[in-house]
This record gives C-alpha cells, structure tokens and sequence, in this order.
C-alpha cells in the first residue's frame, strides 16, 4: 500500500509535465479515488475481527519500511526534476508574454543588484526620493540572500532562478526533517509521515510562493531552519545533554535569520507561540500554588521561549521604532498604513464571514489537518489568519500569491509537532485527508500556473513589432555606450534608462533601469557624468494598468532636459536626455 502514497506524492510533479487542461480533472479524479478508499476501508474494518486489523498489519511489513526511503528520495528526485522543468517553461511564458512587469520583479532584482554591486538596498522603484532604500518599503534585509543569483545570471533571469531554487530547496528541507522525524525509533511505517509526505510534495500555497517570484520564499526556507533549532533545542533539554549553550547560539542565530526575511514575520512568530507561552506561564503558576519547583529542563525551557520573545520583542522595536528614526523618517514603516489602505469593491474577493472560514479550512487541509490535534498550534495558527480576516488588502484578506509566507511556516512546523506527537490517525482518516487536499487543490485554477495560453494581454501585432524592435533598441544604447567611452578616454560611464513598465525586463542588464514615472526626477539623476535615455512603446501598454495617455504625459511633464530621439522602430521609441 505505501506504493499508492509514493504515486500520490508524484501528483504535482505530473502536473508540472502535463498539459493544463488535464489538470483539474485528474486531480478530482484522485480525490474521489481517495474517497473511494476512505468508503471501503471504513466498510472493511466494521466487517473485519477486533484481532484482524489487516489494514494496519499490512503498513507494519517490514518490506515496505525498507523500500520507504528510497520512495521519499526518487519522489524528491523527481519533484526537482518536473519543478525544475516548469519553472523554465512558466519562466519563458512570462517573459514571452511581457508580464514581467516592473512593479515587483524589476524592482526587486534592482535591489538585490544594487546590494550586490555594494550600494546597499538602494531602489529606483520603491521610493519616493530618487534613490532611496528599500527598507523603508520593506524592512527585508534577508532578501539579500538571493543577490548573488542576481548577479550572477544575465539577462535579469536570476530572481526567477533564486526564487525557484528556494522553492525546491525549502520542500525538500521540510520533507527530509519529516522523515527523519518519522523514522526514529520507530520499527513501522507512519501514518501520520504518509500524510506529510503526500501533503509537501503537493502543497499549493508554498507553490504560490515560488511562483510569484517574490523574496517572501526565503520566509519558509529560514523557518525550517529556526524551528528545527528550537526542536533540537527542546531535544537536548529532555535528554539532558551539555551541549545546551551552543545549541541556544545555534537558535539565536536561526531566530535572527528568520526574522530578517521581512519586518512582519516576528509579529506572527509572537501570535504563534503566544498560547504556549500562556501554558507555560499556567503550568509555572500551579507549581507555585502547589509548592512544587519546576525541574532544571522545564526552567530552562521556559528559559527558551522568553528568550525567544524578548529577542523578538526588541527586534520589532528597532525595526518599526528605532529605525525610522535614525532614517529620518518619524513614521513608522508604510506597510501597516498598506494593510488598512481601502480598494475598490472590484478587488474584493472574500466579502463574507464564510468565505474566510473557508480558507482557513482549506489552509488547514493544506498542512495535512494534523494541527487540529495540536490545541496550542491550532490556536497561534488561528491568530495569526485573523490579521489576514482583519485586513483591508485583498490580496492578503484572500491570502492569495505569496501573502501565504505568514502562515506556511506554522502550518508546516505544526505539521512536523504533530509527526513527533503520540497522536494517532486511522487509516480510513488518512484517506479522508487526501481525498480533501486534492479535491483543494483541484479547485484552483492557478496550480500549476499555465505555461502556455493563446490569450494576448496586448494586440498582437503591436507586441510582433515589440519583439523584432527590441534587439535594436538595445543595440542603440550598446552603441551610444561605446561612443561615450571613445571620447571619455575609454572610461565607461554609466548609462541610465528610464523605461516603461512592461519594457523594463528587456532593456540591456549593462544600464541602470529607472521606471519612466522617475522622469520628473530626471534633472537630480543624470548628472554631469551620466548618459540618460528613455525608451517607451506608447501604443504597447495595458488600457487599465497604464493607458497610452499616462505614457505620454509622464514623458512630456518631464522637461527637465532636451529630448532627441535617436531611434524609432515600429513601435519602440529610444530617446536621449541631451545635458
């Protein structure tokens, strides 16, 4: 039977190689077979002896616990594989299609490029000053992390590997921690490790993560790390061990790196241990009443965790206090006024009570529903999507992309708790997790994400002469830059170019990118040393997102300087800022 779990643990990775439409289908099909199985294993065991329990003796042959680790690591081996496969193709999808857009990929491979040129987390995107910093956007300064892809990989393709690679790493991690977790000290197969096991290798809202190409992956990365500190942390208090000291080093410096991956993550870490913190402090107050003293290892770990949250505390302290400050900036960072920020009606996706409870069942399916048994988890889970309830931004109210990095981390954590847990789980129940977590996952239409579409965002001819422009316009900007250096005694000077939204990804990675609304800036950017150029498509743009009129009138408000075009194709227009 573990062969059924090993080809159930392959399901996404079949996605990943299939084609789109074959998709929903196939996984309701595997749904209503797990729910089959769930009918008949129930009807069995009410058929069957007390002393039968054939189902359980069945998981319980050694065979099949032998075979088990080479299962989990070809079903490792092969979820790299198809992952690996999909990001390429979803990848030139993007790209070909023009929806790299510089709202979010541009602008957050021009700060991990400028990090790793040493300029610091300077942005061109995410300011209202000409050059200011990211951090005051997002106070994420773990996103440098991913800087070195940037860096390395041409073409403004290393965000999309950096983010991808994480992706495949982080299951990985999570699913070799389960494993190992599962197989000590224990002679049988595990249920419980069946569940997490077809649960990582499917699970939709890390995918969403990856996909949206966002540094908000490396919070679950990191996290695997933090709490498989805390747990060995844990481990070597119960065990008695003397390596207690360097363990809490080891955890201090987990904890750190997990809450440098955005300013956020240490309020949800709070909410999360928030109700165990409030056990601890209840198991402390009955000692007391009842004149016991608590043993060195509760002490300690009671230690632990009010170390955790006092370092968690001041950390949230220098990041929305302190840090503002010594920026010059009074306020505290803009993404709390984001999260109460109103949109229109038209953006709201989840506007009823029940909606919510809806996604909260399905993210609890979506970790294996194990942390149902687990009060303290199940609790600091809840609080936590209750900021999402409490928020005004639709994306984060529907925990929709990557707004999911606030809770996987504790729902994939609980998920590992639940695997160590004496709790146990019917095999009948298994059936009836699995048959729910792809029937889920079946409903959204955006797992995987399609890699092919005969839809045109833009008209199709305009984006045709796009395409053949675009090796001209950058051999423009390449000429105009060895010109420059000819006459400036072989010294380079830096090109700066301000271009359109949907234009960005394509303009030579050797130049400086600005987004064309920084064009007012343009007098404070291109200095006596610099080489300025704008290069737009007008009729090249999306009607809603930014109208033709908005191009044009952001580049005629900008007279700052003299323009001269120096290139028109069909559609691409390049033009020079003269000094």
């Amino acid at each position: 039977m573990v062969y059924l779990f090993f080809l159930s643990s392959l399901i996404t990775s079949f996605l990943f190689v299939s084609p789109k439409h074959f998709h929903a289908p196939f996984q309701k099909g595997v749904s209503l077979f797990f729910l089959g199985l769930f009918v008949y294993s129930v009807w069995k065991n009410k058929k069957e002896s007390p002393n039968s329990k054939s189902f359980s003796k069945f998981f319980s042959l050694q065979t099949h616990n032998d075979l088990l680790p080479y299962f989990v690591w070809v079903s490792g081996l092969c979820f790299l594989l198809a992952s690996s496969y999909h990001a390429y193709h979803l990848t030139q999808f993007f790209v070909n299609s023009f929806l790299f857009h510089d709202a979010d990929y541009i602008g957050i491979s021009d700060v991990l490029l400028s990090f790793a040129k040493g300029y610091g987390f300077q942005s061109h995107y995410y300011s209202d000053t000409v050059n200011g910093s990211y951090l005051n956007h997002h106070f994420a300064p773990g996103m440098a992390f991913l800087s070195p892809f940037v860096k390395w990989i041409p073409n403004r393709y290393g965000l999309a590997v950096g983010v991808f690679l994480c992706y495949q790493l982080t299951t990985i991690l999570w699913l070799t921690w389960a494993y190992f977790v599962s197989q000590k000290n224990k002679s049988s197969i595990d249920l419980k490790f069946l569940v997490i096991w077809v649960v990582l290798t499917n699970q939709l809202y890390l995918y969403r993560i990856g996909s949206s190409y966002h540094f908000e992956i490396l919070v679950v990365f990191f996290g695997c790390f933090f709490f498989y500190q805390w747990e060995r942390c844990k481990t070597i208090l119960v065990d008695g061990k003397t390596k207690f000291t360097k363990q809490l080093l080891l955890l201090g410096l987990s904890l750190i790196l997990f809450l440098i991956q955005k300013e956020d993550i240490g309020i949800y870490l709070c909410l999360f241990f928030l109700p165990v913190i409030i056990t601890s402090l209840y198991q402390v107050y009955r000692a007391y009443r009842e004149n016991r003293f608590l043993t060195s290892t509760s002490q300690r770990k009671v230690f632990s965790l009010f170390g955790i949250l006092l370092i968690t505390v001041l950390y949230l302290g220098f990041v929305f206090f302190l840090f503002p400050i010594l920026n010059g900036s009074h306020s505290i960072l803009s993404w709390s006024q984001v999260l109460r920020q109103e949109y229109h009606a038209s953006f709201k996706q989840v506007t009823s009570v029940s909606k919510s409870i809806q996604i909260y069942l399905e993210l609890l399916t979506s970790g294996g529903l194990g942390m149902i048994q687990l009060i303290p988890e199940l609790l600091g889970i809840s609080l936590i999507y209750l900021m999402h309830v409490l928020s005004t931004r639709p994306w984060h109210h529907e925990v929709y992309s990557y707004y999911s990095y606030s809770l996987l981390p504790f729902l994939l954590y609980s998920g590992i708790l639940w695997l160590k847990s004496e709790k146990q789980i019917s095999l009948p129940l298994v059936y009836l997790i699995l048959a729910c977590l792809f029937w889920k996952n079946s409903m959204d239409q955006n797992f995987p994400l399609v890699t092919q579409s005969k839809e045109h965002w833009y008209d199709s001819k305009v984006q045709a002469e796009v395409k053949e422009d675009l090796p001209y316009a950058n051999g423009i900007l390449q000429t105009e830059a060895e010109k420059e250096s000819t006459h400036s005694a072989n010294k380079r000077k830096e090109q700066i170019v301000f271009s359109q939204y949907n234009l960005s990804f394509f303009i030579n990675d050797k130049v400086t990118l600005y987004p064309l609304e920084k064009l007012q800036n343009g007098k404070e950017i291109c200095d006596q040393t610099k080489l300025c150029y704008v290069v737009l498509a007008p009729e090249f743009t999306d009607t809603i997102l930014w109208p033709k009129q908005r191009i044009l009138d952001t580049f005629a408000e900008a007279k700052t300087r003299n323009h001269q075009k120096i290139w028109q194709g069909k559609q691409i227009e390049v033009w020079k800022l003269k000094k």
